[in-house]
């Protein structure tokens, strides 16, 4: 019997054995072709022909997860350069920084022992710049996402905490530029405003989870450092 007769039975008996693959019926067909063509391959050839034909079926099989990772990767690329995306790494630094202003001012108000005026007018006044931010970032946030009910909620939820902080700054503020501000009223006041910051930061982040914006989230590097003017806490024993 001749090689060609016997690659050509044994494709037969492959397909009468297994299931019918497309590889399958690809080696056969190609082997009935160059059969006919009178073209006289050696074993050892088809045995390469084949493995390549395995080579292209595998990397056909690999290429679906290949373009579903490449997807995945684009969803996220697309979601982070909205102006949702910016707005919302815009309020978690400022939420972070109003934290630093108000730390500020309590420390320099309980700590100081001269409390000047234009120190605590300056200070106010800057961490309620950056509570009308965060607010500017939440109305980006809330138009872009207007259709979503749960991140509308989720908006309005830390509009809420936003309003409190607000409220007491305001307060603050008037305290800070008085010509003797008082101290232990100015500390309540930055106390009150954390713990609504600290609200905020909370709902903040289950809004950056539900968004798929956790890489806006800022993340500080470290605890609050004295300002210029401020006087060092003293040190335990001290």
């Amino acid at each position: 019997m001749s090689r060609e007769r016997s690659i050509k039975l044994a494709c037969v008996d492959r397909m009468a054995v297994h299931d019918l693959t497309e590889v399958d019926i690809f080696v056969f067909t190609m082997s009935q072709f160059m059969f006919l063509k009178g073209t006289m391959m050696s074993i050892e050839s088809f045995g390469k022909f084949a493995a390549s034909i395995a080579l292209v079926a595998g990397l056909a099989l690999a290429f679906p997860q290949v373009t579903q990772a490449q997807s995945r990767i684009n969803d996220k690329v697309s979601r982070n350069n909205g102006a949702g995306f910016w707005a919302n790494q815009r309020t978690s630094r400022n939420i972070q920084h109003a934290r630093d202003y108000s730390t500020g001012i309590q420390r320099y108000a309980t700590q100081s022992p001269m409390i000047q005026t234009q120190v605590t007018q300056a200070e106010s006044q800057m961490l309620g710049q950056q509570l009308q931010a965060i607010q500017r970032d939440l109305v980006i946030v809330r138009d872009e996402h207007a259709t979503n009910p749960k991140v509308v909620a989720q908006v309005k939820k830390i509009e809420t905490q936003l309003g409190q902080a607000n409220a007491v700054q305001k307060s603050l503020h008037e305290e800070c530029c008085k010509s003797s501000p008082d101290g232990k009223m100015c500390a309540e006041m930055c106390s009150k405003i954390q713990v609504s910051l600290d609200e905020m930061k909370k709902e903040h982040d289950k809004l950056l989870k539900e968004l798929g914006h956790e890489d806006a989230a800022h993340h500080a590097a470290g605890g609050h450092e004295p300002l210029d003017h401020e006087t060092p806490a003293p040190k335990p024993g001290k």
